[in-house]
């Protein structure tokens, strides 16, 4: 993450002679040399319930508290380990009503800091006081990124979504008082206005700019990605599948524009991985790369172990919707380590550190100052700023400032 050329070594010989910046990590320091203490963490086998015991590294929460004799007051590389595998994750958990694994029983959240990249924030301090060198100069190479994820179900609120979705839908307005959102469903049905969700061009504007204009891409490092359903179920969450024509004709168009992926269904099998994979890349002529779990719905290890065995390299289902935050307590791209086989995978994870529901109900001003206060955080450690969107907070029957959130992203 320091973007800097290092080397392990074993050979008592090789380290004593190397003149450059070095430290020993271990039980005990070798002699009077920088020491970093271990906790045995790395070199256990199997997973194990450790107590995690918070102590300060001066303004930073930290743990795994080493002995007196250890130049960082606790073991680094564990504690970072521990966070970024989830390894809190591999154990028995509370889940919230779509069987997911709650932000509010992770270490992070409480022990209050979940809205900090802690890693990241622990590397800056370590370039500091361990290799007595400059963050901001280490960090140079690092070009930090802003991405918009799109999670797409669907493109049409109330067209093509058959008769029983529609008089769902209709019932529920009705029966909640909602005569004026009753009333444009059956003008949108009669093609007398344009369905609520028919706003893709709206939401490409910002991005268009950029790309257009060759002296604002070149400052600008604003990215956007869409991750559509192609699953083979058609309920009423989705109303339409990958055999509807508009809906492929809308992906292709996203498509030029934008980086596109595929949005896993919830429960997914190995077999639907497969023909999910496939489906798309005959749709879309290209390979996958991206990908997301449907409404972030992941469990440790298991859906990662489904998308190792596939081509997919990247996936950004590393976050909570219902806190903002950082789930994996880093703002920055790693790779998935299988704590089951104990091994690195190739499979790249990128984790967002804000979902637009977490803030949805609020007034514009209230959603500005969580966007200002994570997007702060996040430039402090030079490091990527993603927020994901469900496609239906665009919605125009709604009060939403997703669209103006958007582009204060896109246009920062």
């Amino acid at each position: 993450m320091l973007e800097v050329e290092y080397e392990i070594t074993g050979e008592l010989n090789v380290f004593v002679g190397h003149e450059g910046t070095k430290f020993s990590y271990g039980d005990k320091p070798l002699g009077e040399e920088t020491f970093i203490w271990s906790n045995g963490l790395l070199s256990e086998h199997g997973i194990d319930d450790h107590d995690i015991d918070i102590i300060q590294w001066d303004d930073l929460p930290a743990f795994f508290q080493a002995p007196e004799r250890s130049d960082v007051p606790f073991d680094i590389f564990a504690a970072s380990f521990y966070l970024i595998t989830r390894y809190e994750e591999y154990f028995p958990q509370v889940k919230d009503d779509l069987g997911r694994y709650s932000p509010y029983e992770s270490i992070a959240y409480k022990h209050d800091f979940l809205r900090e990249p802690l890693i990241d924030l622990w590397i800056k301090k370590f370039s500091q006081v361990v290799l007595k060198q400059d963050f901001n100069s280490l960090s140079r190479k690092r070009t930090p990124k802003r991405t918009v994820a799109i999670e797409v179900a669907t493109f049409n609120k109330y067209r093509k979504r058959g008769l029983i979705v529609n008089a769902t839908l209709f019932s529920r307005h009705v029966r909640n008082l909602r005569l004026n959102r009753a009333w444009k469903q059956i003008k949108t049905l009669l093609n007398l206005r344009e369905d609520p969700y028919d706003n893709s061009d709206e939401i490409l504007v910002p991005i268009k700019k950029i790309r257009f204009d060759r002296s604002r891409a070149k400052k600008n490092r604003a990215d956007m990605v869409f991750f559509f359903h192609l699953g083979n179920y058609n309920d009423f969450n989705t109303g339409v599948t990958y055999k509807s024509k508009s809906y492929v004709e809308a992906i292709k168009h996203i498509a030029d524009y934008v980086k596109v992926g595929l949005r896993f269904s919830s429960n997914t099998s190995s077999d639907d991985v497969y023909q999910e994979e496939k489906r798309f890349e005959e749709l879309v002529k290209r390979p996958l790369q991206h990908t997301m779990a449907a409404n972030s719905k992941i469990s440790m290890p298991g859906h990662y172990k489904l998308l190792v065995d596939t081509k997919t390299m990247e996936d950004y289902s590393m976050g909570y919707v219902a806190e903002p935050g950082f789930r994996a307590s880093t703002s920055l791209p790693f790779y998935f380590y299988d704590l089951d086989y104990e091994v690195q995978t190739p499979l790249l994870i990128h984790p967002y550190c804000l979902h637009y529901n977490t803030m949805a109900l609020q007034t514009r001003s209230g959603q500005q100052s969580i966007l200002k206060e994570i997007q702060e955080v996040v430039d402090n450690v030079h490091g990527n700023f993603i927020v994901q969107f469900h496609y239906e907070h665009f919605d125009r029957d709604i009060k939403s400032h997703a669209l103006e959130i958007l582009e204060s992203i896109i246009d920062e």
